[in-house]
């Protein structure tokens, strides 16, 4: 049995520029927008199981403006015909909590996938469901249910992990993306994340992680003219 064990330690710093929720009469007056700028840290744990046959599960916890939970599992189906690459399904569980607008969301994502040494590519399916906090038992007003938006994730990375030339791991590796999910947070079809991405190897053991990346800066998944930025640093250990 092969296990990876993720742990992260995550500064994610994101400094947004974003047109506020409220149309006010100066707007309405002038035609200008109210915009500000916020830097929100957060932390983040999660533990990578990696199971035989080349299944998987994730649990993970983010802290900071919001708090989120996220379960994920990976089921291998087959290769390919080339058996270089790998077809999966994947079942992503999100909880999203923001105490501070009275709100919570609860996703369920359901894709699949495909990866080879290079590409990972994902198509879904998500349902989300909005509510007050605390959440109503009558399901009347201040609840939302977006059934059936679809959900996708291109990766590329520019080397495989092992080098099956020298027989040894990678020690860097850098890629790029294209999405509308991330770990912590599903987008509607429309929004993407654009990102980078990459890892440094100090020993067998132990990786320096990172990331970077544009996203639309709504909250709650609410569109806006103005992008916000995130860059993620952390470790994983790998055992």
């Amino acid at each position: 049995m092969k296990r990876i064990i993720l742990v992260f330690c995550l500064l994610t710093m994101s400094g947004l520029t974003h047109a506020q929720g409220f149309v006010r009469d100066r707007f309405l007056i002038e035609g200008d927008y109210s915009r500000s700028t916020s830097f929100n840290p957060s932390c983040v744990l999660a533990f990578d199981c990696r199971l035989p046959k080349e299944h998987g599960l994730t649990f993970g916890y983010k802290i900071g403006l919001e708090r989120s939970f996220n379960f994920a599992y990976q089921i291998a189906l087959v290769e390919d015909w080339k058996g270089k690459g790998l077809f999966y399904i994947e079942n992503r569980y999100l909880y999203r909590r923001f105490k501070d607008f009275g709100l919570q969301e609860f996703n369920g994502m359901f894709c699949l996938g495909y990866r080879n040494t290079h590409w990972d590519f994902k198509l879904g399916l998500y349902n989300r469901y909005i509510a007050e906090i605390p959440l109503r038992k009558d399901g009347g007003m201040g609840t939302i249910l977006e059934p059936m938006n679809v959900v996708f994730d291109i990766q590329y990375q520019l080397f495989s992990e092992y080098d099956k030339f020298s027989r040894e791991y990678n020690k860097w590796n850098i890629g790029a993306g294209i999405s509308n999910q991330r770990e912590f947070i599903i987008e509607r079809v429309t929004l993407f994340f654009y990102t980078l991405n990459g890892y440094f190897a100090i020993d067998e053991h132990w990786r320096i992680v990172g990331e970077a990346g544009l996203h639309p800066s709504g909250i709650l998944n609410l569109s806006s003219q103005y992008n916000g930025y995130f860059i993620n640093l952390g470790f994983t250990y790998q055992n």
